[in-house]
């Protein structure tokens, strides 16, 4: 009976000890800052109702989104009047996928226009490409990438994702020359934003 008893408690004993290896082992294993819990699948998010940050739009609070756009969104553009609110909206079919972050998982990178409210092209304010990145379970923005070209139009230049791979982001800035109509911008350059410890920065 004892040596019954004895040999449980040992056996116990042996599977708590491997158990803990295991756990020990995968705890090496993850990469820093990545946790047991299952990243996020970045293709698979309704882009056309998340909630963005504020700061392209000068809301000073996140924007949710219903439909691709929010509409009277607080803002401190100035338009036609000071403190302008905005019209936000999310060009979801120019949504670009690529791994930056070298995990092997995908991030994204949307654009993203701000308007005066109930305005023409002319009273947009701010374009720009929000990129988000899932691997803690939850949506997070690694930077927002504006274009590094003066403004001479009245609209904001113009930003498109030419490609994203492991450390870098490649964009196209189509930007307004001096007489170039609001429709249509005629410069364009690529530019390069880099990551770098969890921040993106212009090259």
């Amino acid at each position: 009976m004892y040596r019954s008893m004895w040999r449980a408690k040992v056996l116990t004993l042996m599977v708590c000890v491997v158990l803990a290896v295991a756990s020990l082992a995968a705890y090496r294993f993850l990469s820093r800052g990545e946790t047991y819990e299952d990243p996020i699948d970045l293709r698979a998010v309704d882009w056309r109702s998340v909630e963005i940050p504020g700061s392209l739009c000068r809301s000073p609070k996140p924007i949710r989104l219903r439909d691709g756009s929010a509409v009277n969104v607080p803002s401190d553009f100035d338009g036609p009047e000071p403190n302008m609110p905005q019209d936000v909206a999310a060009l979801t079919d120019e949504i670009f996928y690529g791994d930056i972050t070298g995990d092997d998982r995908d991030e994204s990178a949307l654009p993203v226009v701000c308007a005066n409210h109930d305005s023409t092209a002319a009273g947009q304010r701010a374009m720009g490409i929000l990129v988000f990145d899932g691997g803690a379970r939850e949506l997070s923005v690694l930077g927002t990438l504006t274009s590094r070209k003066p403004r001479l139009g009245e609209p904001p230049n113009l930003l498109k994702v030419e490609s994203m791979k492991p450390g870098r982001i490649t964009i196209v800035d189509s930007f307004y020359l001096k007489d170039d109509f609001n429709c249509c911008p005629s410069g364009q350059v690529e530019e390069t934003w880099v990551y770098r410890q969890g921040r993106l920065a212009a090259r």
